[in-house]
């Protein structure tokens, strides 16, 4: 009976080390922001904001103590100028997993307000591992796929999240999905960026590293991201609007010829670019 209980605990380990969950995936937490708000003392917790009318927002939903190293990332993303930012941050002295809301239950206000206005979302939240790996997911794969290629380029470990990872950030209930329609026709959604817990540490504490990070996700959604949003336009000009536009065969056409895209395997940022340019002419 202890062998069988053993050989359970090991591949629960190995299940949750292997997929690089969130750092709080086992913490309850609260099931929406009201509910914590009612339990919390409002010095608990502090929401941040700086809108600087940008048509992409930063988010770190479990920044200060929750998931250390997250809203310094977004601080120094933000420090740019370019960039609406958000971080609903932990202040307790301890146990500020408490206050843990999941991706796809957040819905604090400010936050829901800024995104539903926002073209473009990226949120930076926690995962699991003393080791330095960035995991990105999100149901905007090219952003996802850009902002890789341009952290991989400076030697950081990156690794894409499938529909099957926990941490993916595929899901619509996720707030980093919940943003504008694409060219008013269809949901792109966001991209989410999971940063280890050894990377993260690594970020809250050394000061050059968090501004070569944030750099070059600054230098993906800033001089490469432009030029990929004019060439997806150029795919199709539907203008149909609505829940219902998810399903229409713009849509699929759009999302077939992003994934062709993808399945070439681009090396660098301008490689992705001129595969677009192509896949966009045909």
């Amino acid at each position: 009976m202890k062998k069988q209980f053993f050989k359970i605990l090991a591949l629960v380990m190995l299940f949750t080390l292997g997929i690089g969950i969130s750092a709080y995936a086992f913490t309850t937490g609260y099931r929406s922001f009201a509910e914590l708000a009612a339990a919390e003392d409002p010095s608990s917790y502090t929401v941040k904001t700086n809108v600087v009318g940008s048509n992409t927002t930063i988010l770190a939903i479990h920044g200060g103590g929750i998931e250390r190293g997250t809203s310094e990332v977004v601080k120094a993303l933000g420090g740019s100028g370019k960039y609406n930012t958000y971080s609903f941050e932990g202040l307790k002295a301890a146990d500020n997993g408490s206050l843990f809301i999941k991706a796809i239950n957040f819905d604090e206000p400010t936050a829901i307000s800024l995104v539903n206005k926002s073209d473009y979302t990226v949120s930076v939240v926690g995962a699991a591992g003393d080791d330095e790996v960035t995991y990105i997911g999100g149901q905007n794969k090219l952003l996802a796929e850009l902002i890789r290629l341009h952290l991989t380029a400076k030697g950081y470990n990156v690794k894409t999240l499938n529909i099957q990872d926990r941490i993916a950030g595929v899901m619509d209930s996720n707030i980093v999905n919940k943003n504008k329609l694409f060219n008013n026709s269809y949901q792109l959604g966001g991209v989410q960026i999971a940063i280890s817990k050894g990377l993260r540490d690594k970020l809250a504490t050394d000061s050059g590293t968090l501004n070569d990070y944030s750099g070059t996700i600054n230098n993906a959604l800033s001089e490469s991201w432009p030029t990929i949003v004019e060439l997806m336009k150029k795919i199709n000009n539907n203008k149909s609007e609505g829940f219902l536009n998810r399903f229409n065969p713009e849509k699929r056409n759009f999302d077939k010829k992003i994934q062709k895209v993808l399945e070439k395997g681009a090396k660098n940022p301008k490689e992705l670019i001129q595969d677009l340019k192509t896949v966009s002419e045909e």
